[in-house]
């Protein structure tokens, strides 16, 4: 694995397409410029549009009605409170006083008209809230829920059910005015953004007159902005940025780092022949080196994971699960593929499987530097297993279902914050629940889908863990996805930057308190 590192440079290729162009500073004016190959990345300024609600929240300019502290429990935000009139009703009043980024006050039914935008037009949005019905009236926000929601306090936390304003002169894709403390001012889709104050901001004045967030090709081109000092700050830096600058930065760089639920992970494609082979999917698990991603690849910025959820969680770790590949071990994996009758008849190194010989692709977005690492590693070890793997590097993530449709992938690299909220429900429900909005592989078991809605209706922590645990388990058995890291969440910055949040939910970075000196 440490020999992976010396390929670094030839092996990275374009991530976003901002290609580490930075703009020059204007005159006189207290400027942030930060850098990031994969958080700056958005595709619209529109907070109904995929993902970009958590791009949006994550630059300062919209905000949620909750948001998640630093050990993952629901903290009041725009609201001051909310109260579970029953099951399946909620009372939500909101702080006096707040007014979007173009002047209008917010209110119930601001935000009402907000949610009923994206629950329209965002596949997830009846996932993260199943709202039945919304009524306004003052600052007073009255939610109805289909069946219970015990986490509903989680969920009003997750940036698709953020605030913005619905108007008929709103430009969605280029502009949206939102509650945070800045606003864009200037937008190029996976590029850059360029933002300045938000002056109708409610929770005091931002300390900065701009900020630059800038989306960089690869690791190579943004360590060499930060040396040069055409960058302040970078947010989720590679292994070996972090110890490139570390080594030579005499002290000058401040480094923050917090424990999240995220998670790299391969993703199946259970519709396809080969991958619905349990014994080809348990011969990839036992051929990701966990230990060497971790302490070589992520340079001890990362653990390894033997199970599906990170054992910072209440419900994750592997104690009481049955584990089946707990180690990386290429010999157990060739005998469970000989031992299922996947043998190599022609003598030419590669298994056959029903006469054809096991061939996988596996798709990797090359804006990960630790992905491009791994890829290498895992394909020499299943070789030696017999199987063949096909790399395929891609500047983007298969994150959507016309994406993943298209590529039509045997096997996709991803990562993922799996309970950014503290909700156990969060993941499963989007991700292994039969048809749900981000299960791309078609992952379907009808007891997880049992499991998964006995979890939305049960109101007990204890309860709820347990079930979450249940749901690891059945997952863990069939092997839809191997989850092999849990890396941290860290920022990097001169220690001129003051204010830049790295928070345990990655939902923020911009904040009002975010300066430089």
């Amino acid at each position: 694995m440490a020999a992976l590192i010396l390929l670094l440079g030839a092996l990275l290729l374009a991530g976003c397409s901002g290609g580490g162009q930075t703009a020059p500073r204007a005159s006189g004016e207290k400027t942030l410029h930060a850098g990031s190959t994969t958080h700056f990345s958005a595709e619209t300024m529109d907070p109904a549009s995929e993902w970009d609600s958590w791009y949006l929240t994550y630059y300062g300019i919209v905000e949620t009605l909750f948001r998640v502290g630093d050990d993952l429990t629901p903290e009041p935000w725009l609201a001051a409170g909310a109260e579970r009139v029953d099951d399946r009703t909620w009372k939500v009043t909101l702080n006096d006083g707040i007014e979007f980024s173009n002047g209008e006050a917010v209110d119930a039914a601001a935000v009402k008209a907000a949610w009923e935008r994206t629950l329209e037009r965002n596949p997830r949005g009846m996932e993260t809230l199943p709202c039945e019905g919304l009524a306004a009236e003052g600052n007073t926000l009255t939610i109805r829920t289909r069946e219970a929601v015990p986490s509903l306090e989680n969920a009003l936390c997750d940036p698709l059910l953020c605030v913005y304003y619905v108007g008929d002169d709103v430009d969605y894709a280029r502009e949206t005015p939102g509650t945070g403390p800045y606003m864009m001012r200037e937008f190029e889709a996976e590029s850059h953004i360029v933002m300045g104050p938000n002056e109708h901001y409610w929770r005091g004045t931002p300390k900065l007159s701009e900020v630059r967030l800038t989306c960089f090709s690869d690791d190579n081109a943004i360590t060499m902005a930060m040396q040069n000092g055409e960058i302040d700050a970078v947010a989720m830096p590679s292994a070996s940025t972090l110890a490139t600058l570390a080594r030579d930065g005499d002290g000058d760089y401040r480094v923050s780092r917090k424990t999240t639920s995220r998670a790299d992970f391969i993703c199946m494609n259970m519709t396809h022949p080969v991958i619905q082979n349990a014994a080809v999917r348990t011969a990839v698990a036992y051929c990701i080196d966990r230990d060497g991603y971790a302490d070589v690849v992520c340079q001890g910025n990362a653990t390894p994971s033997w199970g599906v959820y990170s054992r910072t969680l209440p419900f994750g770790g592997t104690e009481g699960l049955r584990v089946t590949v707990d180690r990386c071990d290429v010999a157990a994996a060739a005998r469970v593929l000989e031992e299922t009758g996947i043998t190599d008849t022609d003598g030419d190194g590669v298994r056959e499987l029903d006469g054809a010989p096991v061939e996988l692709d596996l798709y990797t977005c090359t804006s990960y530097e630790r992905f491009v690492q791994i890829t290498d590693d895992l394909q020499s070890k299943l070789a030696q297993a017999g199987i063949r793997l096909r790399i395929v590097p891609t500047d983007y993530f298969l994150e959507d279902k016309g994406t993943w449709a298209e590529d039509d992938p045997d096997m996709t690299l991803d990562s993922s914050a799996m309970a950014p909220t503290g909700d156990p429900a969060y993941f499963a429900r989007t991700h292994f629940v039969t048809g749900a909005s981000a299960n791309y592989g078609g992952y379907s078991n009808g007891e997880v889908d049992a499991l998964v809605a006995r979890l939305d209706e049960t109101f007990d922590e204890d309860e709820r863990n347990g079930i979450a645990r249940r749901i690891a388990q059945v997952v863990l058995d069939d092997n839809p996805c191997v989850f092999f890291s849990n890396p941290d969440a860290t920022v990097l910055s001169t220690s001129a930057v003051s204010g830049l949040d790295v928070a345990p939910s990655e939902y923020y970075f911009v904040t009002v308190d975010t300066d430089v000196a």
